[in-house]
């Protein structure tokens, strides 16, 4: 059973590895200093600059204050969701699987908020693509805690 466990946990921390390369780098592109404005507090640098830098189409973006409002809100969001699934591998680690799924549904509250706050925002386009990266995030994310139900 112990040898269950142990493959059941490597699954989750490969879904959660995988979630954390995968945060949505498909927003918007911008010039060097939006990027810099909107991105320089976040924990989750990289991430917060591949989403900006990700669509043609951002110059639609640079001087709409609500748009801006929401990048900025969303690489906030994202970097936060970052920190909590940096805590389920410590937390599989220790065995300590309420902890993991804790903080995997949280993780997963600070996506969702993103997520609304963008289809909330009439001028941000959700393409397939960002709706794919959403989708995914949220599915990989069931599964984990699923997996996380069964150790």
């Amino acid at each position: 059973m112990a040898f269950l466990r142990m493959s059941m946990s490597s699954t989750i921390i490969v879904i959660v590895m995988f979630l954390l390369n995968n945060q949505p780098s498909i927003f918007f592109r911008a010039d060097d200093e939006l990027i810099r404005q909107v991105c320089h507090k976040s924990k989750a640098l990289t991430t917060c600059t591949q989403c900006v830098k990700a669509d043609i189409r951002s110059y639609v973006y640079k001087d709409d204050f609500a748009a801006n409002q929401t990048i900025t809100k969303c690489g906030k969001l994202f970097s936060h969701a970052k920190s909590y699934l940096n805590a389920v591998t410590q937390d599989l680690k220790n065995g300590d699987y309420d902890a993991s799924d804790k903080s995997i549904f949280n993780a997963l509250l600070y996506h969702n908020s993103c997520k609304d706050q963008c289809e909330n925002n009439p001028k941000i386009v959700i393409t397939s693509h960002i709706f794919h990266g959403f989708k995914m995030y949220e599915e990989l994310s069931q599964i984990a805690l699923s997996i996380l139900n069964h150790l």
